[in-house]
């Protein structure tokens, strides 16, 4: 049984959450409520929850200032938001779980579920969250976190050479040369990274734009990375690279 913790000063959304998880979800005993950031860093001393719901904003201090305020975070967080785009996209690169209101049934219950998993499987989750204090600092989040099969990894994106889609996760090539598999599926990965100035040379494979020295229009081997690899592309990706490298100038 999973002891949850929830932090949110909305009292309708409250007690909404509160009403789903005591008819939907089994394994979740509700041990406190809390409605301030403060009032959340006091009960998770108390408490000791395996999983802390977690509103963004609040009067006198943010999730965040809870996050921060918990020196030993030994629980998962699952984030609930009504709206804060830009706390999103943070969520989404630093592999955050979040739900937002009003919640729906189908999709508490995955984000559950993944906890579930993660914390059976006692996988280390430390990682994400540092991500998601220096991305969330950020405009443009600098920081992806991967999950491998004992943790979570934080890669600085600028490091990120190229991203191939495997069989049942991703292979990332670092610009030292080091090598990761993750388990997110290529899909996944993808939108992130084309954000972030990232496109594709064939159907399941991206490259950092920022590591391209320069593009020939030779047959072979017509792109040329600044370590002086050279790789092949061809067709309509070509074009495509031309057309991003362009607009990135300009």
């Amino acid at each position: 049984m999973l002891k949850a913790l929830i932090v949110d000063d909305e009292i309708a959304s409250l007690r909404t959450l509160e009403l789903l998880l005591g008819r939907f979800e089994q394994h979740v005993e509700i041990i406190g409520v809390a409605h301030s950031a403060s009032e959340g860093i006091e009960k998770v001393t108390r408490f000791d929850p395996d999983i802390v719901f977690l509103d963004i904003e609040m009067p006198g201090g943010s999730g965040f200032d809870f996050l921060e305020g918990c020196p030993h975070r030994n629980f998962d967080v699952i984030f609930i938001t009504a709206y804060n785009n830009y706390a999103i996209k943070a969520f989404k690169y630093s592999a955050i779980d979040f739900l937002l209101k009003p919640i729906e049934v189908d999709e508490l219950h995955e984000a559950l579920d993944k906890v579930i998993r993660r914390r059976y499987s006692n996988f280390d989750g430390r990682n994400k969250y540092y991500a998601l204090f220096e991305n969330i600092r950020e405009i443009i989040p600098q920081k992806l976190v991967i999950s491998t099969n004992e943790k979570y990894e934080c890669l600085d994106i600028d490091n990120i050479v190229f991203v191939d889609a495997i069989p049942n996760g991703t292979q990332i090539k670092l610009a030292n040369g080091n090598q990761l598999e993750a388990n997110n599926p290529f899909v996944d990965l993808c939108p992130l990274l084309e954000e972030r100035n990232f496109g594709l040379i064939s159907q399941n494979c991206l490259i950092n734009l920022a590591m391209i020295r320069k593009i020939t229009n030779k047959p072979e081997n017509n792109i040329e990375l600044k370590n002086h690899e050279l790789i092949t592309v061809k067709g309509e990706y070509l074009e495509r690279l031309n057309h991003q490298l362009e607009n990135i100038s300009k």
